[in-house]
């Protein structure tokens, strides 16, 4: 089997080696000037659409909407590549953590857990992956549909767009481009985030196999036990190091990403609402989709959050239902330790703040209805 990095992430991690935020050992100059370009043109779009709502008097509570809209989802995007620039060997360290050979699985269980794991992650990148190239080409196209052209974002700009045709097409396939390199590199973190929780439970599930069948490898007694119960403990301390890593990398990534969910739902809901009291139209869709894209955005943390924790969980339960009773006293006494330790709950945070569970996804759509209710009285 090969390293469950490269079948699990291969699509992000060609992704990141293409705009150079995947840390590689003498990694030319050149490279990261261009990965800081492009990140550059980035955040610079995010300002201009922050200029032109700020400036433009004009535009009605729809645009509005719209472009609170746009930010709430491209300032956290942004956001979340900053440790990549920061700590670009952690974040690599990180990503590679289960490419140890430790990690290889040794028995028919193990391989099938590791197999099922990497078709999960294969499945959720590609998923994303098709969707955003999807919407990116909608997105880009629908300007062509109405009776003037117009750019598909409405941004703040210091000359004239319409002066030229030569000017609106480069201005417009500037923002596409852009709006590509946010979908693809900073809307692919979402995947990434999420599998290594899932590969951390992964982990949790194999030891919890091997904890139950410790008597498959050994003959009972504490001198045969030893060297596969020593793994087990050996096997749990690097899933709590992974997850110490895994937290200082993506904590604030998640953080960002929640924060800026729970304003993208709140103003999706307000464009439902506008949408349907002036007339039906093709806002109101957009506006339906954006919102249970979002809402898909944060349950997918919430859920492979909520898998670790009740994986973690059930680990005494594996230890007791397994044949503790034909071990001797010295045995018994340290499984009764992994037990008491296994007590600790694991649970992913966002910030160091926000637990990752389904409690938290329906108290960031509570909180969505509570900032509309708010808007709605300040309306």
């Amino acid at each position: 089997m090969a390293n469950i990095t490269t079948d699990s992430f291969s699509i992000v991690i060609l992704v990141l080696k293409r705009v150079g935020l995947y840390y590689e050992i003498n990694q030319s100059k050149l490279v990261k000037i261009w990965s800081f370009l492009l990140y550059f043109s980035s955040v610079s779009v995010s300002v201009l659409v922050a200029t032109n709502l700020f400036n433009d008097k004009t535009m009605d509570t729809m645009q509005f909407n719209q472009m609170v809209l746009f930010l709430a989802g491209s300032v956290p995007g942004n956001l979340k590549l900053v440790p990549f620039f920061v700590k670009p060997k952690k974040m690599k360290a990180c990503i590679e953590f289960f490419d140890n050979e430790f990690f290889i699985p040794k028995n028919k269980e193990e391989k099938r857990i590791t197999k099922k794991c990497i078709r999960v992650c294969q499945r959720n990148v590609k998923i994303y992956a098709v969707v955003i190239i999807f919407a990116v080409i909608c997105w880009m196209t629908l300007p062509f549909f109405e009776t003037e052209p117009r750019l598909p974002l409405n941004v703040w700009l210091p000359y004239d767009v319409t002066s030229g045709s030569a000017t609106f097409y480069a201005t417009y396939f500037y923002l596409v481009a852009v709006c590509f390199y946010f979908g693809l590199v900073c809307e692919m973190m979402e995947p990434l985030i999420g599998d290594l929780a899932y590969q951390a439970t992964s982990q949790l599930k194999i030891l919890k196999y091997n904890l139950r069948h410790l008597s498959d490898h050994s003959v009972g007694s504490f001198e045969s036990v030893p060297k596969t119960l020593i793994r087990c403990v050996v096997h749990h301390n690097k899933i709590l190091n992974f997850l110490v890593e895994y937290e200082d990398c993506f904590s604030w990534c998640v953080f960002c990403q929640i924060a800026g969910t729970t304003f993208a739902l709140c103003f999706c809901c307000v464009g439902v609402g506008l949408s349907l009291v002036s007339s039906f139209s093709m806002n109101f869709v957009m506006y339906v989709i954006s919102y249970c894209v979002n809402a898909f955005q944060l349950l997918f943390y919430c859920h492979y959050g909520s898998l670790l924790y009740d994986e973690n969980n059930e680990l005494m339960s594996a230890i007791y239902m397994g044949p503790w009773y034909n071990y001797d006293v010295r045995v018994r006494k340290f499984l009764l330790i992994i037990m008491e330790r296994s007590k600790i709950p694991l649970v992913l945070t966002a910030g160091k703040v926000i637990n990752l569970t389904y409690a938290t996804f329906t108290s960031v759509l509570k909180t969505s209805y509570s900032l509309i209710a708010v808007l709605n009285r300040h309306n």
